[in-house]
């Protein structure tokens, strides 16, 4: 039968709105949240200027800034609710929020790496602008899309233009001048149209009176319009910045290309420093042939005398790459002009094993004067200190450079505590470009070594109780760690190991202990029992019944720790003599 309208023989007499009420609705996704690093922020952020950046020059703008501090986390669930359950996901769909190191100004960055759908935007755009941040002035950064553009576009072309709120277009008529944030650049073309979350914040900024700029750039990707993007931000909103490429800009245009895929803050952080001098496993293969020797002879004899060694050179690596990356930051003591990271809060009484290092650093000066850096043997070290107490072996690239500066303040912003609650672990393992199932994966060192009392008191007097069920045997533990960490009256120094089963021994039984509730520390129990813990408690699960599968996601994940990059040892970094001194 011919349609009497078309004259085409109809695929179906039902609309699409009339097949839709035979299905199930989509479950809903969780709304999206806000979890900021400082646990006692209770008032909202109120920035001089909040920079949203979407499109791909403008995150990659942003994430070569490395005057900036991390204080939060605009994380996106992606998985639905189930049944009862309200509990979100987070499957590493989190956009970091930072402040930028400017003196007269507070101004917030936000970069938005995902795509977020129409149906978040307005809830995105509500956590971002009036609810948790209040800002005198925003500025979106996006790209124009082609679909939505009145006039043909050619990849060759390279513009911006801009939309601004009432409120922001009230400054053309000041007696001082033009006023607004960009001045002098053209208005979005009539005609043409923006969407999704970019329409979204413009709106939310125009119902709330605030002084909103959209600015949309063409093409998305591209060197010509980097330095555009580049331009504009640091003529007009950010004078002061201090800014260096160091060739980023063409591996920058290079990962635009590939933005057709939701850009994650793996990728980008991991990606941007590829023109940095590459790590290779034979750096050492003429210049200094028994460096690997020389360390594992050096390390076998420490973790022999006492197997605990093994577990104090993992945490120093650890620390070490949390902050600046792995440069041997960490090793340095405190001089008249230099403040080392060994007495930051976090750090003191926590950090041992220095005196390895040394002994290693002085046998290789030996035998190959000037050659091996501090932040190689000590990442050398870390993985043979691993081995030597049954655990796995890993590939470690090598050819770092020993950091001239330290980060005593970073080092108990960057450094997860033992007392913080799971989002904002997860931030700051994200901040380094490290996932979840690394975070989790990572933790699983803690099969090894000591805690402190100072570090485990609130957790063995406030919920243990409640997440062992307190069988007998979790009474008898739970009774001796008390007796080991007096409620009040000293002991703070007091030690116990983290895994009481096999504490010398690398295994698997740390997860165990956390699905029987008995993780001596709360940041440890929050991946199990957290109720925003799916992901993590999936993966606890899973390497409490697969030891081979944690061993083999440990590797990778400790490669990935050793390879956050401190960018600055590439351009003036050096070969220590001393590890616990610059050279002079």
């Amino acid at each position: 039968m011919e349609d009497v309208i078309t004259d085409i023989t109809p695929p179906s007499r039902f609309l699409l709105e009339d097949l839709n009420n035979f299905t199930l609705p989509s479950p809903c996704l969780p709304s999206p949240f806000v979890v900021f690093s400082a646990s006692d922020v209770k008032k909202p952020l109120c920035p001089s200027v909040l920079i949203i950046a979407m499109s791909s020059p403008s995150l990659c703008f942003f994430d070569t800034i490395s005057s900036k501090t991390l204080i939060g986390t605009l994380i996106l669930p992606e998985i639905p609710f189930s049944g009862n359950s309200i509990e979100p996901s987070l499957r590493d769909k989190s956009c970091n929020i930072y402040t930028l190191n400017d003196a007269d100004n507070l101004i917030v960055t936000v970069p938005v790496q995902y795509s977020v759908t129409a149906e978040r935007s307005h809830a995105v755009a509500k956590l971002l602008i009036d609810e948790q941040i209040v800002p005198d002035r925003v500025l979106i950064l996006d790209s124009v899309q082609r679909q939505n553009f009145r006039d043909k576009l050619s990849p060759d072309e390279r513009f911006a233009f801009k939309l601004e709120t009432s409120s922001e277009r009230k400054g053309l008529g000041d007696d001082c001048g033009d006023s607004t944030l960009l001045k002098g650049l053209d208005y979005f073309p009539s005609g043409s149209v923006v969407d999704s979350l970019a329409a979204a914040l413009l709106g939310r900024c125009q119902m709330k009176k605030i002084k909103g700029t959209l600015c949309v750039s063409w093409p998305d990707f591209g060197n010509s319009v980097m330095l555009l993007v580049k331009s504009l931000l640091l003529k007009h909103v950010l004078p002061g910045l201090e800014y260096s490429t160091d060739g980023t800009d063409e591996e920058c245009s290079r990962l635009g290309r590939i933005k057709s895929q939701p850009l994650d803050s793996e990728f980008i952080i991991t990606s941007l420093h590829a023109s940095d001098p590459p790590l290779t496993l034979d750096y050492y293969a003429s210049t200094c042939p028994t460096f690997l020797e020389i360390v594992r002879k050096e390390m076998e004899c420490a973790v022999l005398s006492d197997p605990r060694n093994a577990a104090l050179i993992l945490r120093l690596h650890f620390h070490d790459c949390f902050v600046q990356g792995c440069d041997a930051s960490v090793l340095l003591d405190d001089t008249i002009t230099l403040q080392g990271e060994k007495k930051a809060p976090i750090n003191l009484k926590a950090l041992k094993g220095f005196r390895i290092i040394d002994r290693i650093k002085n046998k290789l000066e030996s035998e190959c004067p000037g050659i091996v850096s501090c932040a190689d043997i000590l990442t050398i070290a870390a993985r043979d200190a691993v081995i030597l107490v049954g655990g796995p072996y890993w590939d470690v690239p090598v050819g770092r450079k020993d950091s001239k500066t330290a980060g005593y303040a970073l080092a108990s912003t960057n450094i997860p505590s033992s007392d913080e609650g799971l989002l904002s672990i997860i931030s700051k393992f994200l901040y380094q470009g490290l996932s979840v199932t690394d975070m989790v994966a990572l933790s699983g060192a803690h099969t090894i070594g000591m805690a402190r009392c100072v570090n485990f008191r609130a957790r063995i007097y406030g919920d243990f109780e409640a997440t062992s069920g307190m069988n007998p045997i979790s009474e008898t533990y739970l009774s001796n760690l008390k007796s080991i960490c007096p409620a009040a009256g000293g002991g703070d120094n007091n030690e116990t190991a983290m895994d009481y089963v096999t504490p010398n021994l690398f295994d698997n039984s740390f997860y165990h202990l956390l699905l029987k509730g008995e993780g001596l520390l709360n940041s440890d129990q929050e991946l199990y029992t957290s109720v925003f813990g799916i992901e993590t408690k999936e993966l606890v699960q899973k390497y409490a019944e697969d030891a081979v599968a944690f061993f083999q996601q440990f590797s990778e994940s400790m490669v990935k720790l050793g390879n956050i990059a401190n960018p600055e040892t590439y351009v003036d970094g050096e070969v220590r003599k001393n590890c616990r001194f610059v050279n002079t």
